[in-house]
């Protein structure tokens, strides 16, 4: 085999000595020298590479060269096809797109057709309607039906009378020619800040009440004291409800002692229901002095607050008052001087409280003499959470043992503490026995509401039906406020 010897000590010694004899000084050469040589001897141990080896990696490496190039030329080519591809597509998009748009103002100009036919198809059925040709007397008694349920209507657009106003011309006319739609309001008034544009609502809308009675609910829940430093008559709702006074029959006030006094000296008031909510002040109430209503009429009465003392009420109106309420948180409650000063009442429902370790009433004393009361029908009383759980029943079965109620009806006790389940054995079950047994009604009931029932209950219940008493104990839930017992009672 012929072999390749490469001279590779004689090469590098004739081409880098004569090379550095031109560069390096004459007093270094022998130093270059011997340094070349060293590296011949090194290089003479390369491997001898054969001719046919040599070929070899050099085919190789000219079939991997044609081989990458071939594969730049493809993705070249395909680079062009692609491109050329993308613009045809994009040529597709842009045409859609414009088909798209002209589709879309096509299918907008049929929709705007399409609203105006529906329009002229609502338009002819309300023409055919059946409640277009009811007679008037039928759509105001339909439209009394569509009032809220509340005592007190609270003015809504959304909501009877206002939303029947806006139906069409016709409805608007006959709502408005309807004073009852218009004889119940409930406002607020923040004095000189209330809005012209709400007291002109007020004002149109006792208008559309025209000679009617009317029930009206007044909120003024700012705890101010600015009542005691200027006029509240500066309030343009305040005029305007006072000069309605004469029609008011139904009146619930809520706010401070000095608005209620204003409010009441205000105006010529005839109510014959009346409720009032004495919020608390920071200063001292001049309560010395009763309200300034007319006598002739008030048959309801509803007081809450501590500071809503019966005196608010003329004395001379106690004989002819039938029903009272009486939530007055602090303040203790005399049964029996209410049922001597009221001896025409019919319903009495009263909230205790605990304060001090008792119930918050009055004890009657040890020789006190039994009271007949002929009129009292309906005996309801509330119970706090803290009476429930804390309260010493005595003095109030003392109370019914002392008690003649001959109209009695109807006894209730309704528990008001979610936290604390009353059971019906801790409420007086033989003291109740001797308040029925000095009534002469053929049926009574009493009622447990929020209360445990008995285990022995069916017994419980049969004992009590052999002296004509229909025990019932049931749910009414616990979020009851002082508005809605007297809302009940009224």
């Amino acid at each position: 085999m012929f072999e390749l010897r490469v001279p590779l000590r004689t090469a590098v010694y004739e081409t880098e000595v004569p090379f550095c004899s031109n560069i390096v000084p004459q007093k270094n050469m022998s130093t270059l020298t011997e340094t070349s040589l060293v590296h011949c001897r090194a290089m003479d141990s390369v491997a001898v590479v054969s001719t046919k080896q040599l070929d070899t990696v050099l085919c190789t490496m000219n079939f991997a060269n044609s081989l990458l190039e071939m594969e730049i030329n493809e993705a070249r080519i395909a680079l062009q096809r692609d491109a050329e591809e993308l613009l045809n597509i994009d040529s597709v998009v842009d045409s859609l797109q414009a088909e798209i748009e002209a589709i879309h103002m096509r299918m907008a100009v049929q929709q705007e057709k399409r609203r105006a036919v529906e329009t002229r198809i609502l338009e002819n059925k309300a023409r055919i309607s059946p409640a277009r040709f009811l007679p008037t007397e039928i759509l105001q008694q339909i439209f009394k039906s569509c009032l809220p349920n509340d005592r007190y209507v609270v003015p809504h657009i959304m909501s009877a009378p206002l939303l029947l106003c806006q139906i069409c011309r016709r409805w608007r006319n006959i709502a408005l020619a309807t004073p009852e739609l218009w004889s119940s309001i409930d406002v607020h008034d923040w004095g000189v800040w209330t809005a012209e544009f709400y007291t002109a609502m007020v004002a149109r809308w006792l208008a559309a009440a025209r000679n009617r009675p009317l029930a009206v609910s007044v909120m003024c829940l700012q705890k101010w004291d600015w009542f005691r430093q200027y006029d509240p008559t500066q309030s343009g709702l305040f005029r305007l409800l006072a000069s309605h006074s004469a029609q008011f029959r139904d009146l619930h006030i809520q706010a401070s002692r000095g608005y209620i006094d204003a409010f009441i000296a205000s105006g010529a008031y005839a109510v014959k229901h009346i409720l009032i909510s004495v919020m608390p002040t920071s200063f001292p109430v001049n309560s010395g002095h009763p309200l300034t209503l007319g006598t002739s009429s008030i048959t309801h009465v509803a007081l809450c607050g501590k500071e809503a003392l019966i005196k608010l009420i003329p004395r001379a109106t106690f004989p002819q008052i039938t029903h009272l309420t009486l939530d007055r948180p602090g303040a203790e409650v005399d049964f029996m001087k209410i049922l001597l000063d009221f001896p025409a009442l019919v319903e009495l429902k009263v909230k205790l409280f605990f304060h001090n370790e008792n119930l918050e009433i009055v004890h009657p004393p040890p020789d006190a003499m039994t009271l007949k009361h002929q009129a009292l029908e309906i005996l309801s009383i509330y119970l706090s959470e803290d009476a429930l759980q804390f309260g010493d029943v005595t003095p109030l079965a003392r109370i019914f043992d002392l008690l003649s109620l001959p109209s009695l009806r109807e006894l209730a006790f309704v528990a008001l503490g979610p936290g604390w389940e009353a059971t019906v054995d801790e409420w007086l079950p033989d003291s109740v026995k001797v308040l029925f047994s000095g009534s002469s009604c053929s049926a009574k009931r009493l009622l447990y509401r929020n209360f445990k029932r008995p285990l022995d209950m069916i017994d419980c219940r049969e004992q009590l039906r052999t002296l004509a008493i229909d025990l019932r104990v049931d749910n009414v839930g616990f979020g009851c406020h002082w508005y809605d017992i007297v809302s009940q009672q009224f």
